[in-house]
Order: structure tokens, then C-alpha cells, then sequence
């Protein structure tokens, strides 16, 4: 996945979020869907101003149609999140072979940011 599929996938993916937290019935999976789409958010910006800083070139992405899918349950968010988790630490392979070290650590923090709401999908 190069660093504009990453982007789309990430804006997607802000969006798919931002949907589960307004479906979800759970107080606690809506405040974590919450809090999960103002980090990941941030951080996906910060990564886009870094890369743009660092290559001085503006983000293109395919404009295609995004189509969001309803809530049905805590595992289908929890395969989701582990699916972006994948892709955040293959495309992480390819910032490490450019020595971006500071896209590397916005990636860690994105990383992060998918591990904590995992934690709390998981919790009863």
C-alpha cells in the first residue's frame, strides 16, 4: 500500500468510525469510537503535513465513492480495526526503508491509538 492508498483507506476508515460511534448502543464503545476518531484524526493529519513537508508534494487521492456499513456487533469493529492495524504496519515497512523517522513514529502512534480501542471493543 503506497502513502496515497493509505490516506484514502485512513479517511475511509475516519469515516466508518465516526458511523459505528453514532450506531453503537453501548455508552462505552460510543465514548471509545469517540475518542478513537479525534486521535486517529490528528494523527492521520499530522502524517499527511509531515509527508508533504518532507517530499514537498501535495496528497492526490483517488476521489472514488466510499460506502460505510452499519454496526452489527463488536467483532465486525473488531476485524475492521484489526485490518487497518495490518495495513498501518506493512505501509510502516515501506516509511523504514526511506528512513522517515518521524512518519514512523506518527505511524506508532496510529498504531496505538488501534491497539487502546481494541482494548476497550474487548471489554464486557
Amino acid at each position: 500500500m503506497n502513502f496515497n492508498q493509505i490516506v484514502r483507506y485512513s479517511l475511509e476508515y475516519l469515516n466508518q468510525s465516526r458511523y459505528y460511534h453514532w450506531q453503537t448502543e453501548s455508552y462505552a464503545h460510543h465514548e471509545a469510537l469517540g475518542e478513537f476518531y479525534n486521535s486517529f484524526s490528528e494523527s492521520v493529519d499530522k502524517m499527511v503535513e509531515a509527508m508533504a513537508g518532507r517530499t514537498g508534494t501535495k496528497i492526490s487521492i483517488d476521489q472514488g465513492k466510499v460506502e460505510l456499513v452499519d454496526y452489527n456487533g463488536v467483532p465486525e469493529v473488531i476485524e475492521s480495526l484489526e485490518a487497518l492495524r495490518s495495513a498501518y504496519e506493512k505501509f510502516k515497512e515501506t516509511i523504514t526503508d526511506l528512513g522517515y523517522i518521524d512518519i514512523e513514529d506518527i505511524i506508532d502512534d496510529i498504531v496505538h491509538s488501534i491497539n487502546e480501542l481494541l482494548f476497550h471493543m474487548r471489554l464486557k
